[in-house]
């Protein structure tokens, strides 16, 4: 049984690791909305399809380690529960690289930096506000401003609203006509002000102290079967 449908492939990330987390996460959530039996355990058939369907996803994405075996259907439940729990490993790791690619594309904007730029955006606005255009245009140009003060008072800024600004502003020289030369003046400023930000950002993290190297993690399912093997011997030496 398969749970991911073709518009569901629409518009994935770029980013292999991104692309699996998504998709498995549509897959996992229909699993999990389909119909149990009177134990409360989802049916053999739904969850081999959901292993096969998301190991299929890790062979073409790239994403290593992320398969299962079947013997005997008593077996699926504790199949479901290592799969799982392999899913779950690599999706800490995408999203652990997904925050630090995040980083590096985003800059943490100073108290006073953030004034600055606000000024700015405040100028701006007046600006188009004035400016003899078609009200289209305005409402569009007013809504791109609004998702960009938006950004600006999250923790980290995400560049691409800058390079979205500058870009919209230039598609718009024609619309702002006179008010062209004092809309650009002003978008410069706004993104020399980032710049800045982001260069002392970058070199506040240059002189943080290095992380200590992670401690190795214990094969918790190894250790499962080292437990399981010693019991199994333990029975073994029992006389009757």
């Amino acid at each position: 049984m398969a749970f991911l449908k073709d518009e569901d492939f629409d518009d994935l990330p770029d980013d292999d690791g991104d692309a699996f987390a998504k998709l498995e996460g549509i897959s996992r959530q229909r699993l999990l909305s389909q119909e149990r039996d009177q134990n409360d355990n989802l049916p053999f058939e739904n969850l081999a399809g959901y292993m096969n369907e998301i190991t299929a996803l890790a062979e073409q994405l790239n994403i290593p380690n992320i398969g299962f075996s079947l013997h005997e259907e008593n077996n699926i439940h504790w199949e479901y529960a290592e799969f799982t729990r392999a899913v779950e490993y690599r999706l800490v790791q995408i999203r652990t690289q997904r925050a630090r690619r995040d980083r590096r594309n985003s800059v943490a904007i100073s108290g006073p930096g953030r004034e600055r730029i606000q000024h700015h955006i405040e100028r701006l606005k007046a600006e188009i506000d004035a400016a003899n255009i078609p009200e289209k245009r305005k409402r569009a140009l007013m809504e791109k401003i609004a998702d960009f003060e938006a950004e600006l008072a999250k923790k980290r800024f995400n560049l691409a609203q800058a390079m979205m600004l500058v870009a919209l502003v230039a598609a718009s020289a024609n619309d702002l006509g006179g008010a062209f030369d004092s809309v650009t003046k002003i978008v410069h400023s706004i993104s020399e002000t980032i710049g800045t930000e982001k260069l002392e950002d970058e070199e506040r993290q240059r002189l943080l102290p290095p992380r200590e190297p992670f401690k190795a993690i214990p094969d918790m399912r190894q250790k499962e079967r080292q437990q399981v093997a010693a019991f199994d011997t333990d029975d073994d030496e029992v006389p009757f």
